[in-house]
């Protein structure tokens, strides 16, 4: 049982109370932004209500990437409305990364004070928080219960579903076994929601969710264990990829998976999609309490990904950091006033635009130069486009396991215990393999990496949506790959309207030489 904290209950709210004056609200409209951890795209099968209730009843983005695909930075990028090289968020770890090298003091809940937001938070934080001072509350979320509410994740320990302990508005709160994290999130929302209403009818809320599923050890809930059992791994020509000698040179290290390690992707695919059904019911009931409080027409619901997570793609058995589109690619949806029902929109954007877009919404303004750009014309007029590109970029290189050693085959004489990319433990035993950290662009056709020591990569998404053959080495892309790098040169560099420029159309690839009859048909570089 959780250590109850008796202002909660004395602050509750029976459903439906106080709805007259909630409908009179005319102010701001409110916003909720609601989050999972790891999880891809194709995920989203293990959600149908999130689906029916904010992709078909608003927008999906269907080109949503995460510009540092990393837990840490991207969720200093969810508060600030920055890049990393920006935000100085460079890791999960101290002292390029983790949560004290985040300005708390510049973030989306404070901004939002200037247009009477109360805000409130519920569960995971920046990796660090809370690792020196169990107590401590950030701007924005207090005072309690005024103008805000938080009750943050306390890794004590690290990464668990149940037995956990949350900093509730400055005092730490300890959940027991039988208390499930993804049902008490939606619990505790459910809940604050209604009592807003109490406390502050006439004033808009913002809420953020940050849900921990389906993040390793992704443990589902015992009314969902099993659900997905026989669920088949989708498994495309990426996956275990056979042909990697096009790859830079850290990849090409990395042997194909055996049967014992292809099993482990599978299992843990199943429990990641199990641990999800939770989350869809959570945004259910989070929907459902926003419509039983009269406000759901007038409310901006977001639900997006950190970042994304390999499943065996490109011979990555677990993890994220890389700039393939397992890793970095997330699902973006969008409801709220003024967006029409199940529209689907093509524009690539990215986490840097989910502050703006907040800020717009709320008719407020930031602290500090956002890096993005409001969704929410897009998100209106489904069939608006631009040139504008995705930076992509890390910092600190992070450990990933190569599958070598655990793969059923003869275990490499190197291999250590390594822990997966959040730091959690949960990894096998494997030989490391650390990608460089590199600087990306991603435009609607094209994916440029440029590593620190000196791989490079270049695909053609409109040919090669899988990210199959790098044509880094393709004499016919000369001139693609050299607009691509002096793009990416300025981009890596940008803050504020810089990072939004358009890039117009790219040149094209040099023509095919013509065969003369009887020639070979020349093999392509590696």
């Amino acid at each position: 049982m959780a250590i109850v904290l008796a202002f909660a209950c004395a602050l509750a709210l029976a459903p439906g109370a106080q709805r007259a004056s909630v409908a009179s609200h005319r102010g701001p409209p409110h916003v909720i932004l609601i989050t999972t951890d790891d999880q891809t795209v194709r995920d989203m099968i293990a959600l149908p209500k999130t689906q029916a209730l904010l992709g078909a009843a608003g927008a999906t983005f269907t080109n949503a990437y995460a510009s540092y695909p990393l837990c840490c930075p991207a969720r200093a990028t969810l508060l600030t409305g920055q890049h990393a090289h920006n935000h100085g968020v460079l890791g999960n770890l101290p002292p390029e990364g983790g949560y004290s090298a985040l300005r708390d003091e510049q973030t989306i809940p404070v901004w939002l004070r200037s247009r009477k937001y109360r805000s409130i938070h519920i569960g995971k934080m920046p990796n660090g928080f809370g690792t020196t001072d169990q107590t401590y509350v950030p701007p924005g979320w207090k005072p309690f219960p005024a103008d805000g509410e938080f009750y943050g994740f306390l890794p004590d320990p690290p990464s668990a579903y149940t037995g956990f302990k949350l900093n509730e508005n400055g005092v730490p709160v300890t959940y027991g076994e039988s208390d499930y994290q993804t049902d008490i999130y939606g619990q505790i929302a459910v809940q604050r929601i209604g009592a807003h209403f109490s406390i502050a009818p006439n004033r808009p809320l913002y809420m953020q969710v940050h849900f921990f599923a389906p993040h390793d050890p992704a443990t589902p809930a015992p009314r969902h264990a099993g659900a997905f059992a026989t669920a088949q791994l989708p498994v495309d020509k990426a996956f275990n990829e056979r042909d990697i000698r096009d790859k830079p040179p850290w990849l090409r290290a990395v042997k194909r998976m055996g049967p014992g390690l292809r099993g482990k992707v599978l299992r843990r695919y199943r429990t990641r999609l199990e641990s999800l059904l939770s989350v869809d019911d959570a945004v259910e009931r989070i929907v459902g309490e926003l419509e039983a409080q009269g406000v759901l027409d007038e409310t901006y619901v977001i639900f997006t990904s950190d970042n994304g997570y390999m499943q065996g793609q490109q011979r990555l058995h677990q993890g994220k950091f890389v700039a393939y589109d397992p890793s970095s690619k997330v699902p973006l949806l969008i409801r709220g006033p003024g967006v029409p029902a199940g529209v689907t929109t093509k524009e690539l954007v990215s986490n840097v635009d989910v502050v703006p877009t907040l800020l717009d919404a709320a008719g407020a303004a930031p602290g500090i130069t956002q890096d993005g750009r409001s969704m929410l014309p897009f998100a209106r007029k489904p069939s608006l486009r631009s040139t504008r590109p995705v930076l992509l970029e890390t910092g600190q290189p992070i450990g990933i396991s190569d599958p070598a050693s655990a793969s059923g085959g003869a275990r490499a004489k190197s291999s250590i215990r390594v822990k997966n990319l959040d730091l959690d433990g949960t990894a096998q035993f494997a030989k490391v393999v650390k990608p460089p950290k590199y600087r990306a662009i991603r435009t609607g056709r094209y994916l440029l990496v440029k590593y620190s020591d000196g791989g490079r990569e270049l695909y053609d998404m409109s040919k090669d949506p899988l990210q199959l053959d790098s044509l880094w080495k393709d004499p016919r892309y000369a001139p693609v790959r050299k607009w691509l790098l002096k793009k990416l040169a300025k981009l890596a560099q940008c803050a504020g309207e810089t990072c939004n420029r358009e890039l117009h159309k790219p040149p094209k690839p040099l023509p095919r030489p013509k065969r003369k009859p009887g020639d070979a048909k020349q093999p392509q570089p590696d």
